[in-house]
């Protein structure tokens, strides 16, 4: 920017071109005014005119105008302004009017407003709610009430609404043919038992005396089997005796036929043992020389002299030997062999005889044990006819036991109790002589004290971020919001899987606790009941308001649009 000092004389007064007051005129909005300059301030105290501020072309090239600048208020009173008469009308209007602050307020107010919705949109959150349907019922099972068989109501002993104790008749069926059935099997039984207990009477003598005769014929069989026992020990003690003496008399005949040829055994025996003697002279005399010499020990010599010794004692006992011995041996053997050929032909004769007496035992313990045989075999065959009569009678009353079982049973299901404590929660016959079906539920049973849950249905699309725990507001259908508020509440459990619903399409089964179980109206307290249904209100996630903002955006991008 290039300033430029313009003198003006006491004299004289300011005249800018009429050039410069046509575009002064014109164009005043256009021209910036500068009343800060400073230094133009001094240039004019110094040489006593204005100082005049004009934009040098190098320095704006594409401004084809110039800036007129002016110092308003100097320190010195006779380095001020022209005087307004040297100005137009409407510039001198444009001067005097003051400027006005409205739009620089509105656009200050605009951008504050931008700035705080951008941080609210940044910092700010909305709930993202999901709705789930449902109706209150009792913490766990709810007990339905109906019978198994078809039949007509005869009396209801309970009202809706009412408490009863576990086994308490709720409905009573009509009994007549139950009953009736009952009736004729436990006669059928009672007939059945009482022959059975005659039988079993029966088969237990029946094998008492098969007992006693069984051990009478045991007696008998062992009387002779201990006869026989004895007949054999003393049949196998002389067949023993008759096998020792046959083996000593075999050994007696050995003997003696060895001794018959001892003689010219013993002289040839001797005529060895001379040889032997010779030898071992031999051998002595062969070392004598080499134990002198010392090529060998003396050891040597000392022993082939004690092996000739030896040879030639044998030789002087075989000698004796040969002359005494031999002639006694063989009368020896032939008197002993004289002896056990007698006791044999003795022993022979004894074991002929208890050989035969032991046969007769024999025979005769045979008799008697096929007769044991055939009275055990006729007693069993009786007691065997007995026990199957028996067992078809306990076949038979095990099957009237059966069917009086289920005849029991079925009576039994014609009274319908309760089987829990509770309350009777719904109640969907009211007169008697109804005929009901089976599975047709009679009466609804909520467990005693049991806390009232809301069990609802959450679609699929909002089940994504429900998780156990969260908070939820519950609006009754029976108590609208408006008047009577919600009622808080906590996620219990969200099933695992998802079940198709006919309106609601695909949802998952959502449990719901309250924290209260009741509403305030007119000061009165007003109890929940099952079965009123209501909607829970489950928060979800919290979102950031700008996401929520941005997602149709978002949604257009995804569909393939760029804008």
């Amino acid at each position: 920017m290039e300033k430029r000092i313009v003198p003006i004389s006491n004299s004289e007064s300011f005249n800018p071109p009429a050039t410069l007051s046509a575009a002064v005129e014109n164009s005043w909005e256009d021209l910036p005014v500068d009343l800060s300059d400073d230094r133009s301030s001094e240039a004019a105290s110094i040489y006593g005119g204005t100082a005049v501020s004009v934009q040098s072309p190098q320095s704006e090239p594409k401004s084809s105008g110039f800036s007129l600048r002016t110092r308003a208020g100097s320190q010195e009173p006779k380095h001020s302004a022209p005087a307004s008469g040297n100005w137009s009308t409407s510039l001198q209007n444009v001067l005097e009017e003051p400027p006005s602050t409205l739009p620089q307020k509105l656009v200050l107010g605009g951008l504050v407003f931008c700035a705080a919705f951008a941080v609210w949109a940044c910092f700010g959150q909305i709930d993202e709610v999901g709705h789930a349907q449902g109706r209150l019922v009792p913490k766990g099972e709810v007990y339905k009430i109906d019978p198994v068989e078809m039949g007509k109501v005869v009396n209801i002993a309970v009202k809706e609404g009412q408490a009863v104790k576990a086994g308490q008749m709720l409905v009573e069926l009509d009994t007549q043919i139950a009953a009736g059935e009952v009736e004729r099997l436990e006669q059928m039984l009672g007939t059945n038992q009482i022959e059975l207990s005659q039988k079993q009477t029966l088969i237990e003598k029946m094998r008492q005396e098969s007992g006693t005769r069984a051990e009478i014929a045991k007696a008998d069989v062992e009387a002779a089997a201990a006869a026989i026992a004895q007949a054999n020990a003393k049949t196998a003690a002389s067949q023993k005796l008759l096998t020792e003496y046959l083996a000593d008399t075999a050994a007696n005949q050995a003997r003696l036929e060895r001794l018959k040829p001892l003689s010219g055994t013993a002289q040839e025996l001797l005529v060895q043992r001379q040889a032997d003697a010779a030898a071992a002279a031999e051998e002595v005399e062969r070392l004598k020389p080499l134990v002198e010499e010392g090529a060998i020990a003396k050891k040597y010599l000392f022993d082939s002299q004690q092996v000739l010794r030896d040879r030639q004692s044998a030789i002087t006992k075989n000698k004796l030997e040969e002359d005494t011995g031999v002639k006694e041996q063989l009368f020896q053997a032939e008197q002993a062999l004289r002896d056990r050929q007698s006791t044999i032909t003795e022993t022979q004769g004894e074991l002929q005889q208890t050989q035969a007496q032991a046969e007769q035992l024999q025979a005769q313990l045979h008799q008697k044990q096929a007769e044991a045989r055939r009275t055990q075999l006729e007693a069993q065959q009786q007691i065997q006819q007995l026990e199957v009569e028996i067992t078809q009678l306990k076949a038979k009353i095990a099957e009237n036991k059966n069917l009086l079982t289920s005849a029991k049973s079925k009576l039994k299901q014609r009274f319908l109790y309760a089987p829990v404590d509770g309350v009777v929660s719904s109640l969907n016959i009211h007169n008697t002589g109804v005929v009901v079906q089976p599975g047709q539920t009679v009466a609804e049973l909520a467990a005693d004290k049991a806390p009232l849950i809301l069990l609802a249905s959450l679609p699929n699309q909002e089940a994504g971020f429900v998780k156990t725990g969260m908070s939820v507001q519950i609006k009754f259908d029976a108590f609208p919001y408006q008047d009577y508020g919600t009622v808080s509440g906590k996620v219990l459990s969200v099933s695992p899987d998802a079940k198709p619903d006919e309106r609601l399409g695909a949802v998952y089964r959502v449990e719901v606790a309250l924290d209260r179980n009741s509403v305030t109206a007119n000061n009165q307290t007003i109890h929940f009941k099952a079965g009123q249904t209501a909607t829970a209100d489950i928060i979800i996630r919290h979102r950031r308001i700008a996401d929520i903002l941005l997602d149709p955006i978002r949604q257009v991008q995804k569909g393939g649009i760029n804008l």
